[in-house]
C-alpha cells in the first residue's frame, strides 16, 4: 500500500486489487489493528413512556457541499484513541456522551464490532453500543462539535421506524450508522423488556 497524500486525520492511499489494479480509499489516522475507527453510540433516555432515541441533525460539509441533503441525522459518535490511544471504547462512549449530549449513561452494551462503513471506499469500522441513559439531566455543556451538531432532539421508539420513513431525504439524509444503530437498540430495549 501507498500513502498518497496525509492530512491529521485522513490519509488517502492505494493499494492493489485483486486484479491487481490500483485501488485508492481513505483511511482515519487513529484506526489501528486493535480497534476500530469510531463509536457509534445509539442512545436510548428512559422516560415514562418506556425509551426516547437521541438524534441529531449535522450539518457535514461533503453532503451539503455536493448538494446532497442539507442536514444528516445522525447518533452521538466520536472516534476511538483520537486523543488517548489507549482508550477501550466503551471509554470512548461514555467521553463522547458526554461531550456532545451533555448525558451520563447509566448502561452501555457492546452491540456489533468491526463494522465496514463503505468497504469499497474506506477502511474504516465501527463498533455499535447502546447506551441507556435513566437520568436525563444535562451534567455538562455538549458541545457543537465545531458547528456540525445543529440540533438535538428525542424521539420516541415506538414511533422511529415511522419518523425516519417520513423525512424529507433531500433535506435531511439519514446516516446509515444511525440505521443500523437503531436496528440493535430496539432489539435491546425487547431483551430488556424480557428481564
Amino acid at each position: 500500500m501507498t500513502i498518497i497524500s496525509k492530512t491529521k486525520f485522513l490519509e488517502f492511499k492505494s493499494a492493489k486489487s485483486p486484479a491487481n489494479k490500483d485501488w485508492y480509499y481513505v483511511r482515519r489516522t487513529n484506526d489501528t489493528a486493535s480497534h476500530d475507527s469510531a463509536v457509534v453510540i445509539t442512545t436510548l433516555i428512559k422516560t415514562e413512556n418506556g425509551y426516547d432515541f437521541l438524534l441529531f441533525n449535522t450539518n457535514r460539509p461533503p453532503l451539503s457541499a455536493e448538494n446532497k441533503a442539507k442536514y444528516c441525522l445522525e447518533s452521538p459518535a466520536g472516534l476511538i484513541g483520537d486523543v488517548d490511544k489507549n482508550e477501550d471504547v466503551i471509554e470512548c462512549a461514555k467521553k463522547e456522551l458526554l461531550e456532545e449530549a451533555g448525558l451520563n449513561a447509566s448502561k452501555i452494551y457492546l452491540e456489533l464490532e468491526n463494522c465496514a462503513t463503505s468497504a469499497g471506499l474506506s477502511c474504516e469500522t465501527l463498533t455499535y453500543v447502546t447506551a441507556i441513559v435513566e437520568d436525563d439531566k444535562i451534567i455538562q455543556n455538549p458541545i457543537d462539535d465545531g458547528g456540525i451538531i445543529v440540533e438535538r432532539f428525542q424521539v420516541n421508539a415506538n414511533e422511529i421506524v415511522e419518523y425516519l420513513n417520513n423525512l424529507n431525504q433531500k433535506e435531511i439524509s439519514i446516516a446509515a450508522a444511525t440505521v443500523c444503530g437503531i436496528f440493535y437498540a430496539l432489539n435491546r430495549i425487547n431483551l430488556i423488556i424480557q428481564k
